[in-house]
């Protein structure tokens, strides 16, 4: 983490020197706008109080006359007998108050200027006094924004280093900048800092909002000096705001203008043509909820190992991303010393700022060390814990080494695929398409799949995979069209999609036409950036009648999904690690735990389940087979079963909570085996895991990056190899499926090879396509998750 200054520094004589990022605005000439008979310190401070009920009422209301009030109330409260430099707040929020009014009035004079072109005026009386009107009206316009960015200078010019308040001064700043430019009225000779010029102080501010500092910098042009300046420090403060929550904050209640804010960092690395940033970004924002609460995180580790260091840093973290200021002080509540108290009280914040920033530092190297110790102590396959932001040669990379990892991600009416891939020592940007009613098209199929009786879910459901089959057919081409043999089997391939494409079942994309036009699929996708060692290829002549006469992306790949790369490549090391200590147990036989319907749930037995079950307990010898059905089923019994099993199959019906995903979970006897249930219980002794009911892989579509699904749970508790469904799917389409995996996977000594299982459902899935090729959800849903 670097460190910030926080000392003063002067400002730059002339307007060419504002482009440095420590300037600071002099002492602006004009006053604020206040008015004319003096009051005193107590009732300018009421005054401001009813200026903000005033504003809050306009607020919720709407109502001009509610804010005229307020900006009445704030002038007086900068009235107060408080010397020549106005109070903070009373400026800040009367230009605030002031920009409103002029968007109020904007929007009325655009009103009534369309409702005039309507009715035409054709006399010179008419025409001098519409002029007349009109020039009062911009007169009245310019000077609510005179007023505001004198306001605006004060409030800046009187928090001038980094803190909460100079945070909210500098983003009302550039508030009345764009406003004034929006409108034609800025005054370019005015020698003060140019709006870019604000935008980059504000993206350098630690004490800003992430969302605002990075809405900042995407008003600034690449050209402009300091942006990549702005654009590290913004990505060095990421880890206290992604990783490290301190003990005030909620673990799993992500905010939405964070994920919101890494979106337009990712864009903002993709236009400063820096993949390997963008994908380490694109990896930072994925599944952050599940390392704070799973135990892969580094306050986890740094708490267990070093408690000290770990307190230190908490109480850090809580000063530094605090946004109030003084006003909790004992003294703070006198009124006719609030101006000289507060002044005192905001250096003091600093200072204390300042020094909390250096044990930040000082304490992010020490913890930094103890998890690079931990990470060599550990045996088991766990993840080497960090709070920093991805490396990509380290942490994303060795993912590549059993096949390409493709992370799909959108931006604006944009797909692009981030390909992880070995020989490329960055990622590959590839540009799949547009969709312009990519959110539209996304709703109405999230409302077909969940209504099952629908007569047009099937419907919907093929017009997806078509609308986006197009885009993604292209992708073989530049992932494994180099010497590959149309009769070898399809490669490997994981998936990792993220926002809404998360809830796609990528793998099973389509064409459903009978004469489907494949001449656009001869052309390769086309790549953004190649930065790789291998030159581009031509594809032979048998790959290229291979993949112009397929329909499917089932006829060219064998496709995986990871919710994460970084949980790609723990779930291998994890393997790995139990692979290299598999014959310390020779007695040990593995185990296979099946968890049945409960018959007095009162709800639908399905045959086609029973059938299933049946073909288990033939397979699976008595000695190896733990079955638990009935009263047996109880969420204590299958979580305690979990050490003593190497792989499980769920029989259950199952449900989804959509407003808290978390509480989603699968029917038992006692009482439903939630999202948390599984949470709470490590999965390390599992190989594979089999969730036979509905929608047991399907993400939360208000929480699409951390992937809050039940099959996902079980894969970052443990479990490498976890079979889901993204959709409900009918009892014998999914019976067939199950049959036939279990045909293959399960050996005649009635063991389970867990690396088998992803070839044998991309073969069960494909037969269930060739029987029913015009029906996607009988085949689609099915998917794998894991290595």
């Amino acid at each position: 983490m670097a460190y910030v200054s926080y000392s003063r520094q002067d400002g730059p004589s002339e307007a060419d020197q504002w482009a440095d990022l420590n300037w600071r605005i002099p002492r602006p000439e004009t006053p604020p706008p206040a008015q004319d008979a003096k009051v005193s310190a107590g009732a300018a401070w009421r005054a401001a109080r009813v200026g903000m009920d005033a504003y809050r009422a306009y607020t919720e209301s709407g109502d001009s006359a509610r804010l005229d009030a307020a900006i009445e109330a704030f002038k007086r409260a900068l009235a107060g007998r408080a010397g020549d430099t106005p109070q903070f707040s009373h400026v800040n929020n009367l230009a605030n108050a002031l920009v409103d009014r002029f968007e109020l009035r904007r929007e009325a004079l655009i009103a009534e200027h369309e409702s005039d072109r309507a009715e035409p005026r054709h006399g010179d009386d008419d025409i001098r006094a519409a002029l007349k009107d009109h020039a009062a009206r911009i007169s009245a316009r310019t000077k609510d924004l005179d007023e505001a960015l004198v306001c605006a200078q004060w409030a800046v010019w009187a928090r001038p280093d980094d803190s909460p308040d100079a945070a909210r001064g500098l983003t009302t700043l550039c508030r009345v900048q764009r406003q004034r430019k929006a409108s034609g009225m800025f005054q370019y000779s005015w020698r003060g800092p140019q709006p870019q010029s604000v935008d980059l102080r504000l993206a350098v501010m630690p004490s800003a909002p992430l969302a605002d500092r990075v809405a900042a910098l995407r008003r600034v042009s690449r050209s402009k000096p300091g942006f990549r300046i702005a654009f590290e420090t913004i990505v060095k403060t990421l880890p206290r705001t992604l990783a490290w929550i301190g003990p005030q904050g909620n673990r799993r209640q992500p905010a939405r203008e964070t994920a919101d804010a890494l979106d337009d960092l990712i864009g903002l690395a993709l236009y400063d043509d820096n993949p390997t940033r963008a994908m380490e970004l694109f990896e930072a924002g994925r599944g952050v909820l599940w390392d704070r609460i799973v135990g892969h995180s580094a306050p986890n580790v740094v708490r267990a190992k070093a408690a000290a260091v770990a307190r230190r840093m908490d109480r850090a973290a809580d000063c530094l991303d605090e946004h109030g200021g003084a006003a909790d002080l004992r003294h703070m509540a006198e009124p006719r010393r609030r101006e000289s108290r507060e002044r005192r009280a905001d250096a003091r914040l600093r200072r204390r700022r300042a020094r909390q920033q250096k044990i930040w530092d000082a304490m992010s190297s020490r913890a930094h060390a103890v998890l690079r110790a931990e990470a060599k102590r550990h045996d088991t396959g766990k993840p080497e814990a960090t709070f920093l932001v991805p490396d990509y040669a380290r942490d994303i990379l060795p993912a590549a080494a059993e096949g390409p990892v493709v992370c799909v991600w959108r931006r604006d009416y944009k797909i692009l695929a981030f390909v992880v891939q070995e020989g490329h020592d960055a990622p590959r940007v590839l540009e799949l398409g547009h969709s312009w009613r990519f959110d539209k098209d996304m709703e109405e199929y999230l409302l077909a799949i969940g209504d099952v009786s629908s007569e047009t879910r099937e419907q919907t459901v093929r017009k997806t995979l078509e609308q986006f089959y197009p885009m993604f057919r292209k992708l073989p081409w530049n992932l494994f069209g180099q010497d590959y043999d149309p009769g070898d089997d399809p490669r490997r391939i994981w998936w990792c999609p993220s926002g809404l494409l998360a809830t796609l079942p990528l793998h099973a994309l389509a064409s459903f036409a009978q004469n489907a036009d494949d001449s656009d699929s001869r052309e390769p996708v086309k790549e953004v950036r190649g930065a790789g060692a291998r030159d581009r290829w031509l594809p032979g002549e048998s790959a290229r009648r291979r993949m112009a006469t397929s329909t499917c992306l089932l006829d060219v790949m064998t496709s995986s999904y990871t919710p994460t790369v970084r949980s790609l490549v723990w779930a291998r090391e994890a393997r790995d690690a139990k692979a290299a200590t598999a014959g310390a147990n020779e007695s040990h036989q593995p185990n296979m735990l099946l968890v049945t319907a409960d018959q007095d749930s009162g709800l639908e037995s399905l045959p086609g389940s029973a059938g299933v079950r049946k073909q288990i307990q033939k397979l699976v010898p008595p000695n190896r087979l733990t079955l638990l059905s009935g009263k047996e089923a109880s969420a204590r019994r299958v979580l305690r079963a979990f050490d003593h099993h190497e792989a499980v199959h769920f029989d259950c019906h199952s449900f989804r909570d959509p407003h808290n995903p978390w509480r989603s979970g699968l029917v038992l006897h006692d009482r439903p085996l939630t999202v948390e249930d599984l949470v709470d219980r490590s999965a390390d002794r599992l190989d594979f895991a089999y969730l036979a009911a509905c929608a047991t892989a399907l993400t939360d579509a208000q929480l699409p990056d951390e992937m809050i699904t039940l099959a996902a749970t079980l894969h970052y508790t443990g479990c490498p190899n976890v079979i889901g469904t993204l959709t409900p799917s009918t009892d014998r389409s999914t019976a067939r499926v199950t049959r036939n995996l279990y045909s293959g996977l399960i050996s005649a000594d009635g063991r389970v090879d867990p690396e088998e299982c992803v070839r044998l459902l991309h073969a069960a899935v494909s037969a269930e396509r060739t029987r029913l090729p015009d029906h996607p959800t009988a085949w689609s849903p099915f998917i794998h998750i894991g290595i």
